[in-house]
C-alpha cells in the first residue's frame, strides 16, 4: 500500500514500520538459534577462583614433593644469585658440574621453604630463600668436583667482564648453604673445593692401616730386646750381694 507522503490526517509510518519489521526479522533467527543451541551453564567468577587455588595447591605439592628427596639425596645445598647471567651462562654452568651427583633447580622459595621443613638437617636453608635463587644440589662423591666447578665458572665469568665491573658482579653470588645441618659461609665453600671424596677417604684409611701393624711390630720388637737385657743384667749381678737393682739396670738415655 503506497502511502501519501505530506497528506493531513495521514500519518508517516515508514520509519516506525520498518524498525518494527526490522526487529521481527533480528528476532527469529536469533529465536532459531536458541532452540539449536545446547544450554550452556555460566560459572561464576568465585567457583572459577577455587578452582585454580585447588590446581595451583596441587601443582606447589608436586614440586615440594620432588624437592624432598632431593634434600634427603644430597649432602650439600647451596643457594646462588642467578641474576645478571644469560641464558647460555646458565647453560654453560649446568653443563660444567658433574653429570650425575649435582643438579640445578630454579624454584619459588616458599616450596624452598617447605621442604626444608619436611627435611631434617636442612632448616639453615630458609635464610637463604630470598630473591631469585638456583640451588645447587650436590651428592656426597660430588661435593669437591661441583664446588670446583662453581668457583672456576664464576672465575671466568668474571674475568669475561672489564676490570673495573669486576667487583660489582653478583652473578651466582652465595645466599645461604648447609651441609650436614651447618650453615656455609664462603670460606667454608672454598675448602670444599679440596674435599677428599668418599672413595679417598677410604683408600687413605687402608693404607694407613696397612701401614699400622709394622710400625706395631717394631715397637713390640724392641720391648723384649731391653727386657731380655735387663733380666740378663740381673742375673749375672745375683753373686754380688752388694749390688743394687739400680746399678745394674742400664740408665735410661
Amino acid at each position: 500500500v503506497s502511502v501519501p507522503q505530506g497528506v493531513p490526517g495521514f500519518i508517516s509510518i515508514n520509519s516506525t514500520m520498518q524498525s518494527a519489521m526490522n526487529a521481527r526479522c533480528m528476532r527469529a533467527p536469533q529465536g532459531a538459534q536458541a532452540t539449536a543451541r545446547p544450554s550452556v551453564h555460566m560459572v561464576q567468577p568465585a567457583r572459577i577462583s577455587v578452582i585454580a587455588q585447588a590446581l595451583s595447591r596441587a601443582q606447589k605439592e608436586e614440586q615440594v614433593s620432588k624437592l624432598v628427596p632431593m634434600l634427603e639425596e644430597s649432602s650439600v645445598v647451596v643457594g646462588l644469585r642467578y641474576q645478571g647471567l644469560t641464558v647460555k651462562q646458565m647453560q654453560q654452568f649446568r653443563r660444567s658440574l658433574p653429570a650425575e651427583g649435582a643438579t640445578l633447580m630454579v624454584c619459588k622459595n616458599t616450596l624452598m621453604k617447605n621442604a626444608a621443613d619436611q627435611v631434617e638437617g636442612w632448616e639453615n636453608l630458609k635464610p637463604a630463600a630470598k630473591g631469585d635463587n638456583v640451588w645447587l644440589f650436590i651428592q656426597e662423591e660430588q661435593i669437591a668436583e661441583s664446588i670446583k666447578a662453581y668457583l672456576k665458572f664464576v672465575k671466568e665469568t668474571k674475568e669475561e667482564l672489564p676490570k673495573e665491573e669486576r667487583e660489582a658482579m653478583h652473578a651466582l653470588r652465595m645466599t645461604g648453604g648447609v651441609m650436614s645441618g651447618d650453615s656455609l659461609t664462603d670460606a667454608d665453600i672454598k675448602r670444599l673445593e679440596s674435599m677428599p671424596t668418599k672413595t679417598e677417604l677410604i683408600a687413605t684409611i687402608a693404607r694407613l692401616l696397612n701401614q699400622l701393624p709394622t710400625k706395631v711390630a717394631i715397637g713390640v720388637k724392641q720391648v723384649p730386646t731391653k727386657l731380655a737385657y735387663g733380666v740378663k743384667a740381673l742375673a749375672d749381678a745375683d753373686d754380688n750381694k752388694d749390688a743394687v737393682v739400680g746399678d745394674v739396670l742400664p740408665k735410661p738415655e
